[in-house]
């Protein structure tokens, strides 16, 4: 461990953003029995497996740790060839990757102005693991992301969090589906009669929004949709009644293809930004163009750092 084999970290890297040896091969231009022999010497030298092999190949807690190593060094010799290119000049050097796990509704709304802005700005490209917004911070712990955005608000143990501001979300249904179930109002009985969406498992909104409408929560039938656009689909053909984000549902809304189950009733999700607090010059600069945009999009909560 004194002596750390770069070139082998970047294809431990390689292997597990590709998901294959071969993938990993054909990304480097190398041969696949070179990616394996050098996987295989890495993994003898540090004395521990670092990729479960399979399909697709996937990083150990030890292999995590070193992928995000490697991942802050690409970021620290993109830093210094830009400072080295604005005194002596040069060549432009290759764009660094960054990966944070983002929640898929800031995903589907906001954030796409956010990636246009640091590949503009930054010149970074992005792997970005979506996930539950209460769940991201996992990622940063695991060290599978160096940044999330997150619900946590108290910040991972060596990182900073910065609050964005908040997304409301209101619970919609179709008219059809709304005159099926609701005619005759909007209580604990005709949800717990009903069908609802939900992303995932892990998804507890509408158990947030029941909790602050009625005191109360009551099972729910219910189709479990992970993918954003399928999941406001099935709530504008009548699949089941969700909540979405109001800067998504709202235009629905006053087009009259959305009904409100409970006008003025959102539930509001307060986001944060997390990294850690020896993270490199571009992430501390991608932190501030995300609070930039968080402030153009979501609506104030705290605008502040930890």
């Amino acid at each position: 461990m004194s002596r750390i084999d770069y070139d082998s970290l970047t294809i431990l890297a390689a292997v597990v953003r590709e998901g294959s040896f071969e993938a990993a091969a054909k990304s480097m231009n190398v041969t696949q029995s070179a990616v394996s022999q050098r996987i295989k010497q890495l993994e003898e030298k540090v004395g521990v497996v670092l990729v479960a092999r399979g399909r697709p190949c996937l990083p150990t807690d030890a292999g995590l740790q070193f992928c995000r190593h490697v991942e802050q060094v690409t970021l620290l010799q993109q830093e210094l060839a830009e400072r080295m290119r604005a005194l002596v000049g040069g060549e432009d050097t290759q764009a660094a990757t960054v990966r944070i796990a983002v929640n898929n509704d800031s995903l589907a709304t906001w954030f796409p102005n956010l990636i246009k802005r640091a590949t503009q700005e930054l010149d970074i490209r992005f792997d970005i693991l979506p996930d539950d917004q209460e769940h991201t911070e996992d990622s940063l712990k695991s060290g599978d992301a160096l940044a999330v955005i997150t619900t946590l608000e108290t910040p991972v143990q060596g990182c900073q969090r910065i609050s964005l501001g908040a997304m409301d979300y209101v619970a919609v249904a179709s008219p059809d589906l709304y005159r099926q179930y609701f005619s005759s109002g909007v209580s604990l009985d005709t949800l717990h009669n009903s069908i609802c969406v939900a992303f995932n498992r892990k998804d507890t909104i509408q158990d947030q929004w029941m909790e602050m409408c009625f005191g109360d929560t009551v099972p729910l039938s219910t189709h479990f949709v992970p993918s954003y656009e399928g999941y406001l689909n099935c709530c504008l053909k009548g699949a089941g009644w969700g909540l979405v984000p109001v800067m998504a549902g709202q235009p629905f809304i006053d087009r009259g293809e959305l009904i409100e189950l409970s006008p003025g009733k959102d539930v509001r999700v307060s986001l944060h930004w997390q990294a850690g607090m020896q993270s490199s010059e571009i992430l501390r600069r991608l932190g501030n163009l995300v609070l930039e945009e968080a402030r153009t999009h979501l609506r104030p909560d705290a605008f502040r750092p930890d």
